[in-house]
């Protein structure tokens, strides 16, 4: 059963509307669910489905032309007016799966595709997906600047992990605390979602993580050699961002490189999705307050647990690397988790109209204790509006084994005093173990205090 991906299968059904024409752009790392997705989208229409190999023009050929029903083709052009002639006759969803080893097989297959495209197709009902792993090569042969194809593309979509609630839908009857742990494990990849299926975190975990032969290639080093070379300062950089250090400073510090080295290093991890950069949203020109973290957090937990402890996982230890290592450390790696499962939460709970704003954009805000190298500030700050006047919702979250107290939502009001919000204020603070009676009277009376538990993110 095809579970998740709603929003991508409804933008996909936008595309294939209309009688003309279209291309669109497919990418996203491996394991994403590409390829089950298109599946799954071209199941009930007039399609063609071809996986591209990585192979010589002339086999490539063969391939293709056993696919569209030909025993022999001498040229591409043979095989696409054949694909032109199918198209004649009615709506054709043409998928070309793996499309950098189509356009690498021979130096110009990519330009009589095109020109198919452009010329013989641009009349037709043609609908057109080229999809691919790599950013990099994806970039190269489809949507970067020097591409034929770039200012073609009617649709560019990138596969991400799945949201919380999508991944715990493959998790029935899990406990709150568990369908956390399975999505922060996994980062919502359904490669590895499929695996953990019927397995506690624990050995889920284990599953995904151990290093033994034969596995499927789906670690996070393994993913990225796919794009980059060299990865030992990749490698490290992104152990020490795992730790919990989030600026070039640090990292310089860390890797023992200028800064000016370590920041086309961090270019390069976040051109392929591996990194991202942030800063706060109220000062988003203040290169100052700039600082990085891991998107996935499968990455996150592979370079936090599994690198630094090599040898435990190499020589298969793992009931001792899960035992003293990573589980009396589990809530603080969840915290980052949490954050964007409430974020999810509070968003959609918007959209829905079931709060009492509309959420427009979301970010974080800090600031800095440069003697200290550390950051204080809110876990999620929203702009939006409310009854027509602009809002603030800042949002405080606490994956911790105990419940929140008075002390921390009065510590929330005076840290948003030293943003000079105008418009409405609200305060939304989200719990995994819930709250004192005292802070629930206190909400209950002053009505823009919201308590989030994960009980109720778990609910919806």
């Amino acid at each position: 059963m095809f579970i998740g991906r709603k929003k991508e299968i409804a933008l996909l059904n936008a595309f294939y509307e209309g009688d003309h024409s279209k291309v669109a752009c497919i990418t996203g790392s491996l394991g994403m669910g590409k390829s089950t997705l298109l599946r799954e989208f071209a199941k009930d229409k007039s399609s063609l489905y071809f996986c591209c190999y990585e192979t010589t023009g002339q086999h490539e050929i063969a391939l293709l032309a056993q696919a569209v029903g030909l025993k022999k083709a001498n040229n591409l052009e043979t095989v696409l007016d054949k694909i032109t002639t199918m198209a004649k006759k009615e709506k054709l969803l043409i998928i070309l799966d793996q499309y950098p080893n189509f356009a690498k097989a021979e130096s110009d297959f990519g330009k009589i595709l095109f020109t198919y495209y452009t010329e013989q197709w641009k009349d037709l009902s043609v609908k057109l997906i080229l999809c691919g792993d790599g950013f990099l090569t994806m970039e190269k042969f489809v949507y970067g600047k020097k591409s034929i194809w770039s200012k073609s593309l009617d649709e560019h979509l990138t596969l991400k992990g799945m949201s919380f609630m999508e991944t715990k839908e493959f998790f029935p009857g899990a406990s709150a605390e568990d369908a956390a742990l399975y999505f922060g494990i996994s980062g919502g990849i359904p490669g590895h979602i499929t695996r953990m299926q019927g397995l506690a975190p624990k050995d889920a975990a284990r599953e995904i993580f151990e290093v033994t032969p034969g596995k499927a290639a789906l670690l996070p080093e393994q993913v990225m050699a796919t794009e980059l070379r060299e990865l030992s300062y990749y490698n490290c950089i992104l152990t020490a961002m795992a730790q919990g250090m989030n600026r070039v400073n640090q990292l310089s510090a860390e890797v023992n490189k200028p800064k000016d080295v370590v920041v086309p290093y961090l270019n390069a991890l976040m051109s392929i999705g591996i990194v991202t950069k942030e800063t706060p949203i109220t000062e988003e020109t203040n290169r100052k307050k700039t600082r990085y973290s891991i998107v996935n957090s499968n990455t996150a937990f592979w370079y936090r647990y599994l690198v630094p402890h090599m040898d435990l996982c190499a020589t298969g230890q793992w009931d001792k690397l899960w035992d003293e290592v990573i589980a009396p450390d589990l809530d603080n790696f969840m915290q980052q988790v949490f954050i964007c499962i409430s974020r999810e939460y509070i968003e959609g709970m918007s959209q829905k109209g079931q709060m009492p704003f509309t959420i427009e954009r979301s970010g974080n805000w800090w600031v800095n204790d440069d003697e200290a190298g550390t950051t204080e500030g809110f876990d999620i700050v929203s702009v939006g509006s409310s009854d027509g006047k602009s809002a603030t919702i800042f949002t405080l979250c606490f994956y911790e084994d105990r419940i929140i107290e008075v002390a921390e939502l009065k510590w929330m009001i005076d840290m948003t005093r030293q943003m000079h919000r105008e418009g409405d204020i609200y305060y939304v603070v989200c719990a995994k173990d819930g709250f004192h009676e005292n802070v629930e009277t206190v909400a209950s009376t002053i009505k823009n205090i919201i308590l989030v538990t994960l009980k109720d993110e778990m609910a919806i």
